[in-house]
């Protein structure tokens, strides 16, 4: 973050906002900050602040409001180090949502704005979301790329907390990139050092994806139970943030691990609660997951209907967003009247 000189009270306004917003306590953290801006609305720290409160609580619009207005006050200041900052901001919005072409141009502005400025943090933070992006893509071996540049550019600067955070964030991401080219091993040692910064720097809330991805790795090497209690650990972490984004996720994930053990009640059960969170915040891609995993689920129990009726909800969410599990579905749907 950069900050700027402020009087003590709009400062104190800032770090109490960003102290509720660590503890979960997201709408105090929100009127906080809200009240900082209202004093100063050129305190440039407190927009993103108030975009990631909004955005845990599920709040898009209000959360994309602040992105934008990111936005419209770096550019009112000049500054181009918070302006590259909310490039990537608004760009991990749009990523979330699956509007992947928003999201790449955002990213894109990013990387140009930071280099441009000599700003290697922001830099670093856009290279990694460029990564995350193409993994989405499945194209493995460039989002290894760029997180290596990303690693590189942190590992140097590793004595600045914020550098030492995203370095953290940067082997999370490489671990991810090896579960997905199924090297275990591999993803194992990164996500472990990942888990190590983080606790380093005292932010074990940050975990919560650690526990769900390890626990991935486990369901994928039939270690149902640890990979329960990871997932379990990774819940609870969700639902003392109030992480409305996460838990659409979570709730999916967990399910998918009771319908590989064929508990086919408690996987209904945590669908159906990956549907409502999801209905919630109006979250498109977790929806049509929880749809596609209730389709796979009455497949399951032999009930065609049901199943057809599942899987053509989340194709047709999908069409928009994801053509590559679009044409999957349909493959699915063929297979299932007999083509």
């Amino acid at each position: 973050m950069y900050l700027p000189t402020v009087n003590p009270t709009t400062y104190f306004l800032y770090l109490e906002s960003k102290k509720l917003y660590q503890k979960g306590n997201n709408q105090e953290a929100v009127l906080a900050g809200e009240r900082l801006l209202k004093k100063n609305p050129l305190f440039l720290a407190a927009y993103p602040l108030l975009a990631d409160t909004y955005q845990r609580l599920g709040d898009k619009e209000n959360a994309l409001k602040y992105y934008f207005d990111y936005i419209l006050y770096s550019e009112k200041k000049q500054d181009k180090k918070s302006l590259a900052s909310a490039y990537s901001g608004i760009g991990w919005f749009y990523h979330l949502e699956g509007e992947y072409s928003k999201a790449f141009d955002f990213y894109n502005r990013a990387i140009a704005l930071s280099r441009q400025a000599e700003d290697k943090l922001n830099e670093a933070v856009a290279l990694r979301k460029l990564a995350v992006w193409h993994i989405d893509k499945r194209d493995y071996n460039l989002a290894l790329e760029l997180l290596v540049k990303s690693s590189q550019i942190n590992l140097q600067r590793q004595g600045l907390f914020e550098h030492r955070y995203n370095l953290a964030c940067d082997y999370f991401d490489i671990g991810l990139v090896f579960a997905n080219k199924d090297d275990l091993g591999a993803a194992k040692e990164f996500y472990q050092k990942s888990r190590a910064v983080f606790e380093k720097l005292k932010l074990k809330n940050e975990l919560s994806d650690y526990y769900f991805n390890l626990g991935e790795i486990c369901l994928f090497e039939k270690q149902y139970q640890q990979a329960l209690d990871y997932y379990l650990r990774g819940l609870e972490i969700d639902l003392a943030q109030n992480n409305k984004t996460n838990l659409a996720g979570d709730y999916n994930m967990i399910g998918e691990l009771y319908l590989e053990i064929d508990n086919l009640p408690e996987a209904e059960n945590f669908f159906a609660r990956a549907v409502l969170a999801s209905k919630e915040i109006n979250r498109l891609p977790e929806l049509a997951c929880a749809w596609h995993n209730l389709g796979l689920l009455y497949k399951k129990k032999g009930r065609k209907n049901k199943t057809r009726d599942y899987l053509r909800q989340a194709q047709e969410i999908y069409r928009s967003i994801d053509l590559s599990s679009y044409e999957e579905i349909k493959q699915e749907l063929f297979d299932l009247d007999g083509g």
